[in-house]
C-alpha cells in the first residue's frame, strides 16, 4: 500500500474513533432530575378517603357529638313540626361532581352545650418563608328562619412550625404543638363577624427557621356551642392549596 494512502487511512479511522468517543460521552451525560415541588392542592371531592392523602381529624371537643369535618353539608330538610322544607347549607365553592364537593363542620361536632375545638390537620408539608396557604370559607345561612344563622362561628388557621406530629393535646382548650395561630377568623365571636359568603383567605408563612417539616391545621374553636348553645352553626372549606415559592 502506497505509504501516504496509509497514513491518510489511519488519521481518518483515528477522527472516527474520537467522535465515537465523543458520542459516548454525551449519551453519558444524563439530564438533571426534575424539581420536586412541595405545592399540594385538595377540592375535597373525596372527603371520605381524606385520610389515605395524609390528613387528620380530631375532635376535642368537651361534649363531642356525633360529627366532626364531614362533607359539605347542602341539602333540603324538613326541620319544624309544621312540614317546611328549606334548604340547610350551601354549595360548593368548586363542584366537581357535586355541590356537597367541601369539607363542613357544624354545631353537631358537639351535642347539649359544647365548647367545641374541631380539628382538620393537612398532610406533613415542607415549608418556608414566603410560602403561601390559600383557601375558601364561609358560614351557614340558615333559610328557615329568616335568613338569619343559628349561632356565631369562629375558625382558626394554625401551624406546627416545630416537628411533623398532628398533636393537638386532650381537650378544647390544648393546641399540641401546633402553637403559631395564622389567622383567626371572627375570634370575637360576633353574630355576623364570619364571612356569610365564599371568602378567599390568602397566608403567607413567616417566623421559619430555613426550610421545615411541618403541619398546618383548620380549627373549628367555638364555645358554648353544639346545637343547644348559643354559638356555632356550620361552616365550610373549600379549594385549599399549598403554594411553595
Amino acid at each position: 500500500m502506497n505509504f501516504k494512502i496509509a497514513v491518510k487511512a489511519m488519521a481518518l479511522l483515528s477522527i472516527i474513533f474520537l467522535g465515537c468517543g465523543d458520542d459516548e460521552k454525551k449519551n453519558n451525560t444524563l439530564p438533571p432530575p426534575p424539581v420536586v415541588s412541595a405545592s399540594w392542592s385538595e377540592n375535597f371531592t373525596d372527603v371520605a378517603n381524606l385520610g389515605r392523602r395524609g390528613w387528620i381529624i380530631v375532635n376535642n371537643t368537651d361534649r363531642p357529638g356525633p360529627e366532626a369535618w364531614r362533607r359539605g353539608r347542602y341539602e333540603t330538610t324538613n326541620k319544624f313540626t309544621t312540614g317546611t322544607d328549606y334548604v340547610v347549607g350551601f354549595p360548593a365553592y368548586a363542584a366537581e361532581r357535586s355541590q356537597t364537593d367541601f369539607v363542613s363542620v357544624d354545631m353537631y361536632a358537639g351535642s347539649l352545650v359544647a365548647n367545641m375545638s374541631v380539628w382538620l390537620i393537612t398532610p406533613i408539608t415542607k415549608m418556608k418563608n414566603g410560602d403561601q396557604f390559600i383557601f375558601y370559607t364561609r358560614a351557614h345561612t340558615d333559610d328557615g328562619t329568616g335568613s338569619i344563622k343559628d349561632g356565631s362561628n369562629r375558625m382558626q388557621v394554625r401551624a406546627n412550625y416545630q416537628n411533623t406530629s398532628a398533636d393537638v393535646g386532650n381537650n378544647w382548650q390544648t393546641v399540641g404543638g401546633f402553637t403559631t395561630v395564622l389567622v383567626d377568623i371572627n375570634a370575637a365571636l360576633t353574630f355576623d363577624g364570619y364571612p356569610e359568603t365564599w371568602t378567599r383567605y390568602v397566608i403567607t408563612l413567616s417566623g421559619i427557621s430555613g426550610t421545615i417539616n411541618g403541619r398546618l391545621a383548620f380549627r373549628y374553636y367555638v364555645p358554648q356551642g353544639g346545637p343547644d348553645g348559643n354559638n356555632a352553626s356550620l361552616i365550610g372549606v373549600d379549594e385549599v392549596s399549598f403554594v411553595s415559592k
